[in-house]
């Protein structure tokens, strides 16, 4: 394939850019959810024959996937540049969205729901990054928040569409709301291809010898010429650093940073997943029927799903990233206590407990780590390293995820849905602490600043410290 010549002449506005990255999110929310459709049809009327490590291994499959796809993407993009492997990463969801709406086994559709996953995981690795150097320093919260809030959309879709083709004919609503998923994939394919490199990265790239074209992107979405002279120097500290390169991530000033952004990451994944991908099984063990279960995950996505994500959009540049994630963990833990007390529950109560633990979980987890996670992993490593970062990270967390939602079936088989909660609560109290004592606020802070300081304890308080000047 004949690699596109660059737009440069071409300067879209930010709502372009936005519009775009996140339509890979709402892919990346609707094709990671919509699965839970096929379980529930699977469960419910046995239309494959399926064993409980078949039927966690399907669910898990394009979250297995994602790891492949967000660290060999994220190492590339590094490497060659964001644009290209931009344009071309939603081709995955296009094709194999496509080919598992048309499965005959839980063979065939474990394997298309993997590859599904590659384009999963080099979304997360290229979309939030580009979006995110694409956007002035004092806004880029609010552009990464639009692109997050996309997920939930994503998601809430899964969920409704699945509901309204389940009423109409359930033995095949699944392959409906499957294969439905190619469609906006094949569009956004078309149009991201008139969007130019990222201006952060082809300073970086050229240095001095950067072309007029690439200042006059860079001005027109608003990054500043100290800015750019601040990415220079940035360039000059890091020529010995080689773009892509994993074992940067885990080196000195920058292993400290992969570690805050692994640890938060992975302990959130496995709650957000564990919950998410069987939430209708969850709330049709709390009394709901099939058809009621998925349009009630839509409710509990939307409104409450989005407005946390979108919370994220007004928020993550005033309040901060830290605050938001505390805030949200602590939510989460809260939901998980209700999720356990439901699982004893009789009656009404099951139903109060059950619905209330829903909302909190979607609503703060949304507005909070699930929003900060791939905003920190973006930010605490410099460009060269950037998308390396966001897409090791990710990978890593899909590992997790996939073990997550492959662990549920036998968790609640054999020790019963309660220890699962169970399980949750104490690592979302954990990830609470660790917010606390380990994560520090990049709020206010320009990428070029966050990328040459020092992450250090001041009076007990994770902080990005600046070099000194003297």
């Amino acid at each position: 394939m004949q690699k596109p010549q660059e737009e440069t002449a071409y300067v879209p506005k930010r709502s372009v850019i936005t519009t775009l990255s996140a339509m890979g999110y709402f892919l990346d929310g609707y094709d990671l959810s919509v699965i839970s459709v096929f379980t529930l049809v699977l469960v419910t009327y046995k239309i494959f024959q399926y064993s409980a490590f078949t039927e966690s291994f399907v669910s898990g499959a394009a979250l297995l996937g994602a790891f492949v796809g967000a660290v060999v993407f994220g190492h590339y993009a590094d490497r060659i540049g964001r644009r290209y492997l931009y344009i071309f990463d939603l081709i995955f969801f296009a094709v194999f969205a496509a080919l598992s709406a048309l499965s005959t086994n839980m063979i065939e559709m474990i394997i298309f729901r993997f590859f599904v996953g590659w384009g999963v995981g080099a979304d997360y690795a290229l979309s939030p990054v580009y979006t995110t150097e694409m956007y002035p320093n004092k806004k880029r919260g609010a552009g990464y928040g639009w692109v997050w809030t996309f997920w939930s959309i994503g998601a809430a879709s899964a969920f409704i569409i699945g509901y309204a083709i389940f009423l109409v004919n359930p033995l095949v609503s699944w392959r409906w709301a499957l294969g439905l998923g190619a469609i906006p994939a094949v569009i956004t394919v078309f149009l991201r291809t008139r969007m130019p490199e990222s201006a952060r990265w082809r300073i970086i790239d050229k240095g001095e010898q950067m072309d007029k074209s690439v200042r006059m992107v860079a001005q027109k979405i608003g990054i500043t010429p100290q800015d750019v002279e601040a990415i220079l120097a940035e360039r000059q500290r890091q020529a010995n650093i080689a773009a892509g390169s994993s074992l940067a991530l885990f080196k000195g000033e920058y292993g400290k940073r992969t570690a805050v952004v692994w640890t938060q990451w992975i302990v959130y994944d496995i709650a957000a997943y564990g919950i998410g991908l069987y939430s209708p099984l969850i709330a049709k063990s709390f009394g709901f029927s099939g058809a009621h279960s998925l349009l009630l995950s839509f409710i509990w996505y939307m409104p409450f799903g989005f407005l946390g994500a979108f919370g994220a959009v007004l928020l993550n540049d005033r309040l901060g990233r830290r605050t938001l994630q505390a805030l949200g963990f602590f939510g989460m833990f809260l939901a998980m206590i209700l999720f356990y007390v439901a699982s004893f529950a009789v009656g009404a109560a099951v139903l109060g407990f059950g619905v209330t633990a829903f909302i909190f979980d979607y609503f703060l987890g949304n507005l909070g780590p699930g929003n900060t996670m791939g905003l920190y992993a973006i930010e605490l490593l410099p460009t060269k390293l950037r998308s390396s970062s966001m897409g090791n990270a990710t990978g890593i967390t899909r590992i997790v995820s996939f073990l997550s939602a492959f662990l549920f079936p036998y968790v609640t088989l054999s020790l019963g849905k309660s220890s699962f909660f169970l399980i949750l609560l104490v690592l979302m109290l954990f990830a609470f602490l660790f917010t606390i004592f380990f994560t520090p606020e990049t709020k206010g802070l320009t990428l070029e600043e966050i990328a040459i300081a020092s992450y250090k304890h001041v009076k007990g308080i994770p902080k990005l410290v600046m070099p000194s000047k003297s």
